[in-house]
């Protein structure tokens, strides 16, 4: 008798659990499903919103963490779910949440649907990837667009009725999957029109470790930077470049080039080549940059290059720049007091922000509404994803909610 009302009480804790997780994934996806998700610019299977984080784990199953209370959960709502992804044991999971693939992009909920870019079917993997369409849930999935030739995603944004995504290629593969030359870089942008899903290819970038660094789509343009190097450079120079330890062959030989896709047009227009600069940082489609003379930016819209208030003597760039508005945030280190100093800059005027030790530093992932994500180390030494208010920075403030620990995901 005891043991019936165990297992009594055993079955209604799964499924208060159950209740709870589906509850709170449905304020997520209702709630929060019109807000805009932004690409993590190292990470293509993580996306930022100013509520939410959605990520995929290296199993290939979805999390979605609510900032506000910190909680991680697996984006499922199927009482007494396993969560398990896929595997050689397992192909078909029937958890919702499971996702895989050789390149995925981050999971978005967009329009009251769930979007998805890779390849499930274990066919052509090195060779074609898949936009999928599910409801909001991760059920009844299927594929409405195909994209040929692409091998590596790098960046998705999902505006207006576009899917705008960048990729990177390495290899020239032939119809019959053999890989016939293992070094053929290639880079470019697609996007994918949700109303008909059409998809439009953009101009291949080639050249030796061709790659997209940003894209920013505004009023029907797709803007996008792109790294190369020179076209006289060769794989051999590479080579060579790396075994003797060659100081500056990438500061010499490196291009860095902002491009525009007019989608209606079918259209890719250079806009701008960069040579011997140190970094170059796509924000909101203009060109943030950093050279021996110092910080400048470029306007994608009238063509200028203006040099940032930056006093290049109050030490060198720590992280790259981050957009707010109209505000402009940066850090610099000082060697000398192993500091880092954070700034906002607007109108050209700097405010000083805070002022911590290097190893106490943070670096600004993304900024979303009210919501600033970044990476630090935390007392134990351990390296994670939180995020603060964009008051609180703006103040001076560390106030920092601790949402991943990537070293506990290893």
């Amino acid at each position: 008798m005891k043991k019936k009302y165990l297992f009594i009480i055993i079955i209604s804790i799964f499924s208060l659990c159950s209740v709870i997780v589906l509850l709170m994934l449905k304020q997520n996806t209702h709630g929060f499903n019109e807000e805009e998700y932004i690409y993590d610019s190292t990470d293509p299977q993580c996306n930022y919103s100013e509520h939410n984080v959605l990520y995929l784990d290296d199993s290939g199953i979805l999390h979605l963490i609510e900032i506000t209370s910190g909680k991680d959960m697996v984006y499922c709502d199927r009482p007494n779910c396993t969560h398990e992804g896929f595997s050689h044991n397992n192909e078909n999971p029937s958890c919702p949440a499971a996702f895989s693939g050789l390149s995925k992009s981050g999971t978005v909920l967009y329009n009251e649907h769930l979007y998805f870019i890779g390849n499930m079917s274990n066919e052509d993997g090195l060779l074609t990837q898949y936009l999928y369409e599910m409801d909001s849930n991760g059920e009844n999935r299927k594929k409405v667009a195909t994209l040929e030739g692409v091998q590596n995603l790098r960046y998705v944004l999902y505006r207006d009725k576009y899917v705008i995504g960048a990729y990177y290629n390495r290899s020239e593969i032939n119809d019959e999957g053999q890989i016939i030359n293992d070094n053929k870089p290639a880079a470019g942008i697609f996007v994918i029109n949700l109303n008909n899903y059409k998809v439009y290819m953009g101009d291949k970038i080639t050249g030796e470790q061709a790659n997209i660094t940003g894209i920013y789509y505004e009023e029907g343009d797709v803007y996008y930077s792109i790294i190369r190097f020179d076209d006289d450079v060769t794989e051999l120079m590479l080579e060579d470049a790396v075994e003797n330890n060659a100081e500056f062959f990438d500061y010499d030989n490196m291009l860095y080039e902002i491009y525009r896709y007019d989608i209606a047009n079918k259209n890719t227009t250079l806009l701008k080549t960069f040579d011997h600069i140190s970094h170059l940082q796509l924000l909101d489609g203009n060109a943030y940059y950093v050279s021996p003379k110092g910080c400048f930016v470029f306007d994608k819209k009238n063509g200028e290059t203006k040099e940032l208030a930056i006093d290049k003597d109050a030490g060198t760039l720590r992280g790259g720049f981050a957009k707010h508005e109209d505000a402009l945030y940066y850090a610099l280190f000082d060697s000398v007091s192993n500091e880092v100093t954070y700034y906002r800059m607007e109108n050209d005027e700097s405010d000083e922000l805070m002022r911590m030790p290097s190893e106490d530093s943070f670096g600004i992932v993304n900024i979303c509404g009210q919501s600033v994500y970044i990476n630090y180390t935390d007392d134990k030494g351990r390296f994670c994803l939180g995020v603060l208010g964009i008051d609180d920075l703006n103040q001076g403030r560390f106030k920092a909610r601790e949402l991943r620990c990537y070293d506990e995901e290893e």
